[in-house]
């Protein structure tokens, strides 16, 4: 990395691989209604994430705090806290877009090369054991590979007038009497494990990344602090505008922390910056500092809001993932390569003191580019992941909630692995189109890694959504849909040397997020470097969110329109034409399409591309199109168990109560089709989730329907019944949730149906192609399943 390289970045509110996680639903063709989001969509890069909600908790404190009344039944409960969250949601995404500002070149070439290559069809890595009918307990690989080992900065802070060790007994199920740097080193660093609040060892940090890795990623750190904030702590926590908004500063402490660290003699923040993760000087090494802080976290005194906030209630920090808008350069530190020869910092995870590390590897999950699974607008009854994977409300798994996170779903494995190589994911990919014999598939549980199959993968056709048809004959061309987009197609050397006035047309067909996503018609002079925006019938120079470069076209054109474009400044000269689209990280539209294009100079036609036969351009995310979107959608088959992680899968406390999903064949369903797992605006779909094996539809005591989480308990298919499932909630709400129907499933089949018109939002609205997946076999231990996939016509 070259000194002096990158300069002070700006950003549309997050900047990493965590921004890029909206690119594993590259074509999103099913849009609900606009989302308040600038930069939500899958990854949380906000002051706020939802999923890491401790619910009990928190709506014990909201009960308090008078937010919802103490005698509310469940469904009132229930409709008080999701309009608490989408309040939260609303105004974090709203903070978030104030900070807008333009991203520079290298950052959108970026992630437009990282959308490509996670747009395209990848098989799973191929496991390297030896194909088997005998089923025997699982046998752990011995992993020859590579190690990746990721430095991340901890910094511990309090306020003016809330100490550290100030958290009570009864605000916490993660009391310590202290709450010193060890504590933190061994729950995040710990080859070990730490010892939890029960007396109990529990999986740190770095242990549940390298086991769910397969041995091929590790982290380790330091822990630095306890340091003191300048102000209270309603200064950094408190809620703007009002009670039912986000975090008002937490930038500030984060910059406060840095700080503090740069003085710090025992601490040299130069050896957390081993990777140039966004290849800011463009020489293909990532392996190399790039004078920015790579992983860093703040722990903040106090309990999270995100579980009542305990004495500091509304004015506590709720956890979250986010940057610092710019790059922060920080004081007193040095770095060859930094502008002005000082370390920066970005992006950064803030947790409370008494987070458990299922918070603390929920949120690093984002650090490494991973998507929220959850319905981040709380839409519904909740989506059908829940306690199924650490990216939805597994964080929260544990006989003390938090402590024993479950592990992440198949789907996540599979992006790590797209994105970081290693052996996160192992197994195999089946065509489900052209499969025409049965095939037995032997699948490790998920929580180990084994010789066997991690995950099977099973593809389906393409889904097929006619956008629009094109304006003439076949074809028209098309700027592509998803989130991070800076796509482009390009052709040179027009000649407008003959002619003193010229103008552009085309036919144009958009739906493009209104202030947020734009389309611009760009124009240089032949051998110059310099693009500008030109204006048109159908551009606009608004600017509220601050992501109009100028001349932008945003909005809906509702059908094909005329464009017409002045290039009379540009006559006499030779021109390079240009069209781009770009979009921020969260909430998709269909985008643009354009046909029939033309230029004349002085009524004559000069230059014609009318999209069909040999085009003029070249692309760099636009393409070719008959107006249909194709989005890929397909299965991931997985084993789940009690084993190691995953042993949260028994021990999830509801109430008094102790709930356990059932072990045995877990299946996902990709649609890429959405962006979103938005369920209660389109019930039975979304990007991914679980289908249910049991269609049963659960209630609580008085009638009302449970919520998703509670339904999906027993979604694995089995050879042995599930467990009963009893929760208490008798002093709280006063009601109670059974579910005595414990009858195995054994298949799935596609020509069932699994969405129950009673609660739609837990469900799957699964394709038909005569596919099924039926458990024949496990081993003693239920380590290892087979599974006979079939296809009937």
């Amino acid at each position: 990395m070259k000194k002096g390289k990158w300069t002070s970045i700006a950003l549309t509110a997050v900047l990493s691989l965590g921004t890029l996680a909206a690119f594993s639903t590259p074509l999103s063709a099913h849009t609900t209604e606009k989302s308040t989001s600038s930069d939500g969509g899958h990854y949380s890069g906000v002051p706020f994430d939802a999923s890491v909600v401790n619910e009990d908790r928190l709506i014990k404190a909201l009960k308090k705090q008078g937010k919802i009344k103490k005698n509310a039944n469940e469904a009132e409960t229930q409709k008080a806290l999701k309009n608490y969250l989408k309040k939260k949601e609303e105004s974090a995404m709203k903070q978030s877009a104030s900070t807008l500002t333009e991203e520079p070149e290298f950052l959108k070439e970026y992630k437009q090369k990282v959308h490509n290559k996670l747009a395209k069809k990848k098989k799973l890595k191929k496991h390297n054991g030896k194909e088997s009918n005998l089923v025997k307990p699982v046998k752990k690989e011995k992993y020859k590979g590579e190690v990746r080992n990721d430095k991340v900065l901890v910094l511990l802070v309090d306020f003016k007038d809330y100490k550290h060790n100030s958290i009570k007994k009864e605000e916490t199920d993660m009391y310590y009497d202290k709450y010193d740097q060890q504590h933190y080193q061994d729950m995040l660093f710990g080859k070990n494990g730490y010892i939890g609040p029960d007396g109990k060892r529990k999986v740190s940090m770095k242990q549940y990344y390298e086991k769910q890795s397969g041995g091929s990623y590790t982290i380790s750190g330091t822990v630095a602090g306890w340091y003191t904030a300048k102000h209270e702590a309603a200064y950094y926590g408190g809620n703007v505008p009002d009670e039912s908004g986000s975090d008002g500063r937490p930038r500030e402490l984060v910059k406060e922390a840095l700080e503090a660290a740069a003085k710090d003699p025992n601490i040299d923040l130069s050896e957390y910056d081993q990777w140039d993760r966004y290849d800011m000087d463009g020489d293909g090494v990532y392996n190399e500092p790039d004078g920015i802080i790579d992983h860093f976290m703040v722990v903040h005194a106090g309990v999270g809001e995100e579980a009542g906030g305990g004495q500091l209630g509304s004015d506590a920090i709720w956890s979250h993932r986010w940057s610092l808008g710019d790059v922060f350069e920080i004081p007193n530190t040095e770095s060859e390569v930094g502008q002005g020869g000082k370390l920066g910092a970005l992006d950064y995870t803030i947790e409370p003191e008494d987070g458990a590390a299922g918070v603390f590897t929920h949120e690093f999950g984002h650090d490494l580019g991973l998507p929220d699974e959850y319905d981040t607008q709380y839409t519904g009854g909740g989506e059908p992941v829940s306690y199924w994977s650490i990216m939805s409300s597994g964080s929260w798994a544990g006989k003390v909630p938090g402590t024993e996170p479950t592990g992440f779903s198949p789907y996540a494995k599979e992006m790590l692995q797209n994105l970081h190589g290693g052996n996160w994911l192992t197994g195999q990919t089946i065509d489900g189109k052209t499969l025409k014999k049965s095939k037995t598939v032997l699948i490790d549980e998920a929580a180990t890694k084994g010789t066997n199959h991690d995950a099977v993968r099973v593809d389906l056709p393409d889904k097929e959504i006619e956008v629009t048809k094109p304006a003439q004959g076949q074809h028209a061309y098309f700027s592509g849909t998803g989130d991070n987009l800076n796509a482009t197609m390009t052709t040179t050397g027009i000649d407008l040397s003959k002619g003193s006035k010229a103008e552009l047309t085309f036919k144009a067909w958009y739906d493009i997020e209104e202030d947020y996503d734009y389309a611009y018609v760009e124009v240089r002079e032949t051998g110059t470097d310099q693009w500008k925006t030109i204006a048109g019938n159908i551009t606009n120079d608004r600017n509220e969110a601050g992501a109009n470069e100028g001349n932008g076209i945003d909005g809906k054109s509702d059908g094909w329109v005329d464009a017409t474009f002045d290039l009379s400044a540009y006559a006499g000269k030779k021109i390079d034409l240009q069209f781009r689209y770009t979009t921020d990280a969260g909430y998709s539209l269909p985008g643009l399409f354009v046909d029939d294009l033309n230029i004349n100079a002085d009524g004559t036609n000069v230059w014609a591309d009318d999209a069909e036969d040999t085009s003029t351009f070249t692309f760099n995310g636009f393409s070719k199109s008959n107006g249909k979107q194709y989005a890929a959608q397909y299965y991931l088959l997985e084993w789940r168990s009690y084993a190691d992680v995953d042993k949260g899968l028994k021990h999830i406390k509801r109430g008094a109560s102790l709930m356990s999903y059932n072990n045995g064949l877990v299946v996902w369903y990709v649609d890429q089709s959405y962006s979103d797992n938005w369920v209660g605006k389109h019930p039975g779909n979304g990007f991914l989730g679980v289908v249910d094996a049991d269609q049963q539809v659960l209630k609580w005591s008085d009638g009302s329907i449970a919520a998703t989480g509670f339904q999906v308990h027993d979604a694995a298919f089995s050879l042995n019944p599930s467990t009963k499932l009893n929760i208490d909630y008798t002093a709280t709400t006063g009601l109670t949730l059974v579910d005595r129907y414990i009858r195995p499933t054994r298949t799935f089949s596609d020509k069932k149906n699994y969405v129950n018109p009673k609660n739609p939002d837990a469900g799957r609205d699964v394709p038909t192609y005569g596919l099924s997946f039926k458990v024949v076999g496990q081993s003693k231990d239920r380590s290892v399943g087979k599974v006979l996939i079939s296809k009937s016509n």
